[in-house]
């Protein structure tokens, strides 16, 4: 019988590489995530729930004799 020679490859597979990747994008996510909440309570919503003062401007309607509607 003849002998087959079998040499594994050198290196990391890549669907390793792609779950490395995935895992380490839902840790910095759940930081970042963890440190905005400590933000948000922080925020002082008083000054959001101030009433705004509201202007109304005056339109007027112009008369184009070369328009045509469709």
């Amino acid at each position: 019988m003849a002998e087959i020679r079998v040499e594994r490859k050198k290196g990391m597979p890549v669907w390793a590489i792609v779950v490395a990747l995935v895992v380490l994008a839902v840790i910095i996510w759940a930081i970042v995530s963890m440190r905005n909440r400590g933000h948000q309570q922080e925020v002082d919503h008083t000054a959001l729930v101030a009433p705004a003062q509201v202007f109304v401007l005056e339109t007027q309607q112009f008369f184009i004799p070369s328009a045509r509607c469709a």
